[in-house]
């Protein structure tokens, strides 16, 4: 046993003395690792300002059908973006390949009729319009429509696929032609001379001459009710169209326009505000378009109508419009909604719900697709009247949202000052408890003057917004003046008695003048010359449209001119100013 044990040392003893070969070398071991670099799928696209996702897309080549094939998988690239329809300057967004992008349209010809043979007009396509009848209208001859006056069109309307797409309530630039001259490029436009047909009939006496070709008409300004100015609906050369709606109120609200006449005859009897149209010489048709411009009756411009009337009114009102031409929203679960902006426009209302005005049939799926987006929808009619609009979204928005009647006066009083407004369009808005007023005030001719400056800022401290239009439904209003660049004049006795100027001053205020503001207003007092009662101004707009403020105030009498004087809560420079501009002499009543 014990001779085991010592072998065994041994051994032990000669492998820890043995080196061997393999060991001169120590082992070692590497290891490699690959990995991939595959950049991701799709590419990159930052959002610029007024951007969209169906205006990118669109930019891009990709039609209607592509952009819905490729909605989920850009969701799927797109997990970092919550809500895909409201997109952000400066965010980027992954596009798939997975749907071959559109060739980009052919080049439109350019169209070569000289610049100053036309003039741009803007147009609102109303419903069931074509280009031909609208340029038939403006009085472009037949054989120019169906020439260069296409590709003109086009042209000025790169927005427009082609002219088979015109959508109610799109707005387009045309090509008229400038006095009814045509293009030298285009002889042909010359009718050639009429051939005699009634050579076998006895000869006339007094044969009349033949009437001219159509030219564009000119329209004389003149004023008409509120009603039918906002409400009508009319083509651009202000002839109603037959077949539209307010046909019949244009037609009763002023003359006839005035077109060239086949032969001379007694003028018509004028009506109001209005002169009576020479007849036209047949040598010298535009004979009456020439004079009229010359003596500034003639205006081209009409009043704004349709969607872009709604748009101006409710954005006053804090509406805010969805941009873009079209949009796509995810449903809950799957699927999207497509929403046409263009002819459906989606609003945020000021207490933050979202409305759809629907004017084209939409069916029961769609709505209901809405409604599951939260989207109220409200269906209207394509003619797009103001007083609609407003009664469909207090319909839907009672609670928020309350019409006021346009026969009755709407009597506040905020802070101390008394308001009395009335306006065929009033509008109550309640957000969380903030009750705010918005009328619409529109002028009824392009001569009549403004509300003036401070008046908007007194009512917007009052939480009255009022709507200012000028006699085309477009936005007017006086600038606004800073505040500390009005004078509010603080009273002093001899500022008083300088104010007063009475005619007889020794009678007025004795031998003595007042020694200061305190015994001067004593003696007006004594004399029953200084009374307690409300300084009042008020404006109108045609029936049914009015704004009347009321002031507390001390009235002077007696004196050569108003003089009232206020006290310090009511010496907003705005209001002083005001109140200066209609007349009164206004002194604040020191503290």
């Amino acid at each position: 046993m014990r001779r085991a044990v010592l072998l065994i040392i041994g051994l032990c003893f000669l492998t820890s003395i043995t080196r061997p070969a393999f060991s001169e070398k120590p082992l070692r071991l590497f290891f490699e690792k690959n990995i991939g670099a595959d950049a991701e799928p799709g590419q990159e696209h930052t959002v610029r300002q007024g951007e969209w996702l169906f205006k990118i897309l669109q930019d891009k080549g990709y039609s209607g059908t592509q952009i819905q094939q490729l909605m989920p998988g850009i969701q799927a690239l797109n997990p970092h973006i919550p809500n895909l329809s409201q997109l952000k300057p400066g965010q980027i967004i992954r596009i798939p390949e997975s749907v071959a992008a559109a060739q980009p349209a052919p080049a439109r010809p350019a169209a070569d009729i000289p610049p100053e043979t036309y003039e741009k007009r803007a147009y609102v396509v109303q419903a069931g319009d074509t280009l031909v009848e609208i340029l038939q209208h403006q009085g472009v001859p037949a054989n120019l429509i169906f020439g260069k006056y296409m590709d003109l069109f086009l042209e000025l309307n790169p927005s427009v696929p082609d002219t088979n797409t015109l959508r109610a309530g799109q707005e387009i630039i045309l090509p008229v032609l400038k006095g009814g001259t045509s293009p030298a490029m285009a002889p042909a436009e010359t009718p050639p001379p009429q051939e005699p047909v009634q050579a076998e009939k006895a000869p006339e006496p007094a044969p009349a001459p033949a009437p001219e070709p159509a030219k564009p008409v000119t329209i004389v300004a003149v004023p008409v009710s509120p009603d039918t100015r906002i409400e009508a609906v009319t083509n651009q050369t202000g002839t109603p169209r037959p077949g539209q709606p307010g046909v019949a109120a244009s037609a009763a609200a002023g003359p006839a326009v005035p077109q060239a006449a086949p032969a001379p005859g007694p003028a018509p009897s004028p009506r109001p505000e209005s002169r009576p149209q020479e007849p036209a010489q047949p040598e010298a048709a535009d004979t009456n378009v020439s004079a009229a411009n010359a003596t500034g009756l003639a205006e081209t411009r009409m009043p704004q109508t349709g969607l872009p009337f709604i748009k101006t009114v409710l954005k006053e009102m804090r509406f805010a419009f969805m941009p873009g031409d079209e949009s796509m929203f995810p449903l809950p679960g799957s699927g999207w909604l497509h929403v046409k902006l263009f002819e459906t426009p989606l609003v945020e209302a000021p207490w933050g719900d979202k409305i759809l005005f629907c004017p084209v049939p939409k069916s029961a799926d769609w709505i209901a697709n809405a409604n599951r987006l939260g989207m109220k929808v409200c269906t209207i009619s394509p003619r797009w009247s103001l007083q609609e609009v407003l009664d469909k979204v207090a319909q839907t928005f009672p609670n928020h949202f309350r019409l006021w009647s346009a026969e009755r006066d709407l009597v506040l009083t905020r802070s101390g000052v008394g308001l009395t407004l009335q306006s065929p369009h009033m509008a109550i808005v309640d957000m969380s408890g903030k009750k705010t007023v918005n009328m619409v005030w529109a002028r009824q001719t392009p001569g009549e003057s403004p509300l003036p400056q401070g008046l908007h800022e007194v009512l917007d401290e009052a939480q009255v917004k009022v709507v200012e239009l000028d006699a085309y439904n477009e936005l007017s209003r006086l600038p606004a003046r800073p505040r500390d660049s009005i004078y509010v004049p603080v009273a002093t006795h001899m500022d008083l008695i300088r104010a007063i100027n009475p005619a007889d001053p020794e009678a007025y205020f004795g031998q003595n003048l007042p020694a200061d503001l305190s015994a001067l207003l004593q003696l007006l007092r004594s004399k029953d010359n200084l009374q307690q009662g409300m300084a009042g101004a008020s404006w109108s707009s045609g029936p049914g449209t009015r704004i009347g403020i009321q002031v507390p105030a001390w009235n002077v009498i007696g004196g050569a001119s108003r003089v009232i004087l206020l006290d310090r809560r009511f010496a907003d420079p705005y209001l002083v100013s005001v109140l200066s501009r209609e007349g009164y002499t206004c002194f604040v009543l020191p503290d």
